[in-house]
């Protein structure tokens, strides 16, 4: 999933996204959600790290489970006997609602976990056409994001050496935080025009970001295939 062009598959993903909103089976959102999972462990994430980023939205889903069972508008549901599905309408309410949090916290984890944020830019620039002005916006912010982490770090270490206690949200701590970002963004406009980075200006590119055969494949799947299979099966 690394290897996929980032502009495909946020195209690919969201029609998916859009077929689940479209019918409300279990059975499909737990399967989108198991084959999510697989995809994003064959990428190389951690068990362990995966759990704990998981660990939120299995327990909204429970929640919602519940939430579902407890209120579901009562009666009973007819029985498919081919597919053998359960007959009891509380119990089927609280997993349509349960599943669905399961589907799209996989859906959306797949994408952030296999996405590289620098190549995402790029190739939304490139396939979407996404003005270069909004394009070395968003790159700059990425590279500023890491000095305000390391600002935010050194502030509230400050703020601990001098005996002082403040939450994580406090003004103490975000308004200097806000000064020294307004600060390295009016530097690094300065040192991108400097340079001759324009909005306007065409610009080659070292490494093109190109869509390839399998990112063509990956479309065909999640546009075509996936919609054309789940409307054979629920209809």
């Amino acid at each position: 999933m690394r290897s996929i062009n980032p502009a495909c598959k946020f195209a690919g993903l969201l029609v998916m996204t859009l077929v689940l909103a479209w019918w409300h089976d279990p059975v499909l959102n737990l399967a989108v959600f198991l084959m999510s999972v697989i995809l994003i462990l064959l990428s190389g994430t951690r068990v362990r790290s995966l759990f704990l980023m998981l660990s939120p939205i299995l327990l909204f889903a429970v929640g919602m489970f519940f939430t579902g069972y407890r209120f579901s508008a009562g009666g009973d549901m007819p029985v498919n006997e081919s597919t053998m599905l359960f007959a009891d309408s509380a119990f089927v309410n609280g997993m349509t609602l349960a599943s669905r949090v399961l589907a799209y916290g996989g859906v959306g984890y797949l994408f952030a976990l296999t996405t590289d944020r620098i190549l995402l830019v790029r190739s939304f620039h490139k396939q979407f056409h996404l003005p270069q002005v909004f394009a070395y916006g968003l790159l700059a912010a990425w590279g500023i994001l890491p000095h305000m982490i390391q600002e935010y770090k050194r502030t509230r270490a400050a703020f601990r050496a001098r005996g002082l206690r403040v939450f994580a949200v406090s003004p103490a701590l975000l308004a200097p935080l806000l000064v020294k970002s307004i600060r390295w963004s009016e530097e690094l406009a300065v040192a991108m025009e400097s340079k001759g980075f324009s909005g306007k200006e065409k610009r080659s590119e070292f490494e093109p970001v190109r869509v390839r055969k399998r990112d063509w494949v990956f479309l065909l799947v999640c546009c075509i295939l996936f919609p054309a299979a789940a409307a054979a099966v629920l209809m």
